[in-house]
């Protein structure tokens, strides 16, 4: 055995699942169930030998012990490998889910340094109780549409609080280096967790940037982001109720920053993965098995630099229920599974087929030798045929394990489609979230007001471009005044649509807005806007611009236009699979198209997937199989269900979007033909004693039941070396030696029925004459083995003179037991004769090579 390999109760396993297998129950109950059946198997073998059967089971036993370490080795390793890859999809989804959402505080920060009553205030020098008052006011304004914040802190150089959003808060002055870091940071930002004099001393996730004034630093402002907050809402999202997965960030020196379950990881506490990379980690006196994922960063920022871990406890980690949902009707026996399933799991149920052959083999070949010894032919028949029994048990417990495996494997497939339609549903939600969040905060903005009260509209156009430099996401932003036409942009190419009007229905719906907490979204749809010519589809925020001296009074309004084409595009690759292949989209209900990783299915036409597949409630999600171009493909689909306020508790619209991911998973096989039952013959009458019986070795050709006379059957053969001959007559396989002879090899199933030739793995069986002769029969499968009345078999008055068949006069045909079946009873010697003027063998028939001995 080789060194890689760890014994684990009896069996050998790779060492990097050993560890595992004593958690493993469905491991375990394969295990003893096979090991139970090779005791049985031992005890058959013993007596076999005792009973002189010419059945030899030995090297089938050894086969059968060695395809069991291999068939369980390959169980763990897929139960591990299936645990760990759930694991890995969700720690990658939580860090990344984050690592997005903190990309838009770094621009959130800079464009809030930049707002104007944020600077005029610190121009002014200090801050008497109205001004300070108003900016809190603002700063409450803000926090309302952005509640990813709890505080919002502005700062003198010295580090004196100047306004802040907390009134409880009671830091009025901070020494922390943050406030230092950001001053030498200008015009950047500083990002830090951890505990400040600014937060009371508690832990927080802040960001900073310098305010600057004439080209001085005159003071800081911090952003403290809800981190626990915003955990608890990725950690509900990606763990169900009984899921007994742990979720926890951590920082670069490996310490809890937020934890799913603070009770069993507390915050602060150390998370190191064992360094031998078996993923086992042992934390307060209990064992896990551990993954960790590091950001994969977006646009360039990755993050503060931390990383999730997902851990399961061992005894929770290898539960494997029934196949359930989508896949539950797959299968290699339904699908091509050659591109999916690896080189060992493919081979496996094809080593249990071959061993089952070779078993069928010996078994007929000793029942053949045993119905040729009168003397102990009653107990070695029964022996065999509780070996047999034995065989077949074996068999259906490879089935079952084998089936597990396979349907582990596709199972996990379409948990991962799921998986990875439900981060890209979520990504969207999150990044739309701040859509419709800038641009009600941008026409709070005073100089964006000034535009439509008189104010010089080279200033709000230079606004607007400030704004979409830090904001990137957009292709345009715009300000339009109360009769829809355009008065500012932010893009200079698009400045002769200045004065223009805007038709849409956004524009009236977002001029009869009165409450400034609300906003307008368009369909998704071309509108006159973005891309060539104004004909690309996608979606416009807007909200209504108050007049600077009467609030209640809309002027006109502020619009921006989503990027959608490259922004949905790398949402959508961002959330696909690792393994390549997949492909992915975010479809209406109706099945037309928003984006889509595939040129298959370009925005606005119909998707892959019928409207029904879509019907689906807010937040739901599903897995459906689809065969697209014949390839058959596990599908995640994932409906939008909002973020925080956006979206959450909207009525179903025609609008609503939901994710869907396509991972291939082969084409879809031809159903196969049930295999025909064994054949078993008509019950004969009771027989007077000492009445003659006729012993026959049946096989099945071409889906036929065929038959010889046992005593006239030799032995069945299993790949014997053929020799093919050049010109060999139709049916004519070739020859191979038996024996000392050299014996001609007839394809049954060519011969007799113009098939195609039996593969080489078929059955050979070596038969002779009355008179001694002997010749080869390929055939399909073997059947049974069983005895008749003599005169059970009847003649074949139908074939008559008029058969071409070789042999054909001499067949007789036995009914079955089943309705309608048959067996017909070859006859070797007529068969011998109507072969023998056949040419290639002719020569060897009638030669000295082929006599009896």
């Amino acid at each position: 055995m080789s060194q890689s390999k760890v014994w684990r109760r009896g069996v050998p396993f790779s060492a990097a699942v050993a560890p595992y297998v004593r958690y493993m129950p469905l491991v375990d109950e394969h295990r003893e169930n096979l090991l139970r059946l090779q005791a049985v198997w031992d005890s058959l073998a013993l007596m076999t030998q005792m009973s002189g059967s010419a059945a030899d089971i030995s090297k089938t036993r050894s086969a059968f012990e060695d395809l069991t370490g291999r068939l369980l080795d390959s169980l763990a390793l897929r139960l591990l490998g299936n645990t760990r890859r759930r694991l890995q999809g969700k720690a990658q989804v939580a860090i990344d889910i984050l690592v997005r959402n903190l990309f838009e505080r770094t621009a959130d920060i800079g464009f809030l340094a930049a707002d104007a009553p944020v600077r005029e205030l610190l121009a002014s020098g200090s801050a008497d109780a109205a001004q300070r008052q108003a900016l809190e006011a603002r700063f409450r304004a803000y926090v309302a549409k952005y509640s990813v914040y709890d505080d919002v802190i502005l700062l003198a150089p010295d580090g004196r609080v100047l306004a802040r959003l907390d009134a409880t808060a009671r830091c009025q002055h901070s020494s922390d280096p943050l406030v230092a870091q950001a001053l030498r940071a200008s015009p950047a930002f500083v990002e830090r967790h951890g505990a400040s004099d600014l937060l009371d001393g508690r832990s927080g996730l802040l960001y900073a940037s310098a305010i600057t004034l004439s080209e001085r630093p005159g003071g800081v402002l911090c952003l403290s982001f809800r981190l626990a907050d915003e955990m608890t809402g990725i950690f509900e999202q990606l763990l169900g109720k009984a899921d007994g997965t742990l979720l926890a960030l951590v920082n670069a020196r490996g310490e809890v920053v937020s934890s799913s379950d603070p009770w069993q990881v507390p915050v602060g506490a150390p998370l190191r993965l064992q360094a031998d990379g078996s993923g086992r980690l042992n934390f307060a006196g209990r064992e896990y098995l551990a993954v960790e994922a590091a950001a994969s960063g977006y646009e360039g920022y990755g993050g503060p630099g931390w990383s999730a871990m997902a851990l399961l406890p061992l005894e929770q980690a290898f539960a494997l229920g029934e196949q359930t949902g989508a896949s539950a009707g797959l299968g290699p026996e339904t699908l091509d599974t050659r591109n999916f399933f690896d080189a060992e799991l493919r081979a496996i149920p094809l080593e249990a087929q071959r061993i089952q052959r070779e078993l069928s083999r010996s078994l007929w070949n000793g029942k053949l030798h045993s119905r040729s010894e009168p003397s102990a032919k009653g107990f070695a028949v029964t022996l065999l045929d509780e070996i047999e029994r034995t065989g077949q048990r074996l068999r259906q417990v490879f089935e079952q394990a084998i089936s597990h495996l396979q349907n582990s494997a596709l199972s996990a497939v379409f948990d991962e489609a799921v998986l990875h339609a439900r981060l890209a549903i979520d990504i969207m939600d999150r990044n739309l979230y701040e859509r419709a969040n800038d641009c009600r905060w941008w026409a709070l903005d005073a100089e964006l007001q000034q535009a439509l009260a008189g104010g010089p509209l080279a200033a709000s156009a230079a606004r607007l471009r400030r704004i979409n430099s830090l904001y990137t996401v957009y292709a345009l932003l715009l300000i339009f005044d109360a009769d829809g036409r355009i008065v500012a942009v932010s893009d200079p190419s698009a400045e002769d649509r200045i004065g223009q009007p805007l038709e849409q229905d956004w524009v009236a719906a977002t001029l009869a807005l009165q409450d400034r907490e609300c906003h307008v979204v368009s369909r998704h749809e071309p509108c006159g806007l973005y891309g060539e010519q104004g004909r690309q589809a996608s979606y416009v925020y807007a909200a209504a611009l108050p007049d600077p001296q009467e609030p209640q009074r809309v002027r006109g309004g502020v619009a921006v236009v989503f990027d959608g084409l490259p922004q949905f595009g790398a949402m959508l690759r961002d959330s696909l699979p690792a393994a390549g292949g997949a492909q992915a989209l975010f479809l209406k209900r109706d099945g037309r198209v928003v984006a889509s990783t595939d040129e298959r299915w370009p925005v606005g036409a119909h998707g892959p997937l019928p409207a029904a597949a879509l019907d689906l409630a807010a937040g739901r999600t599903q897995s459906t199989e689809l065969e697209i171009d014949g390839l058959v493909h596990a599908v995640g689909i994932a409906m939008s269900g909002g973020y925080r306020e956006y979206r959450q508790g909207a009525p179903r619209s025609s609008e609503d979007v939901a994710a869907v991911m396509l991972v291939p998973l082969g084409p879809r096989l031809r159903a196969a033909p049930p295999p025909p039952l064994a054949f078993q013959p008509l019950a004969a009458p009771a027989q007077e004693p000492g009445a003659a019986r006729l012993d026959i070795a049946s096989f099945l050709v071409d889906g036929q039941w065929l038959g010889l006379p046992a005593r006239q059957t030799l032995e069945a053969l299993e790949r014997p070396s053929i020799t093919g001959m050049p010109n060999a007559a139709a049916g004519v396989v070739g020859m191979l030696s038996h024996e000392g002879q050299m014996l001609p090899v007839l394809d049954l199933g060519q011969l007799y029925y113009g098939s195609q030739r039996a593969p080489v793995e078929s059955p050979v069986l070596v038969c002779q004459t009355s008179q001694g002769r002997r010749l080869a029969l390929r055939v399909h499968e073997l059947g049974q083995v069983f005895g008749v009345p003599a005169l059970a078999p009847q003649a074949c008055p139908a074939l008559g003179s008029s058969s071409n068949r070789p042999g054909a006069r001499g067949e007789r045909l036995l009914r079955g037991a089943a309705a309608g079946s048959m067996l017909t009873l070859l006859d070797i010697d007529a068969l011998w004769a109507a072969l023998a003027g056949l040419d290639p063998i002719e020569p060897l028939a009638l030669g000295a090579e082929n006599t009896p001995q």
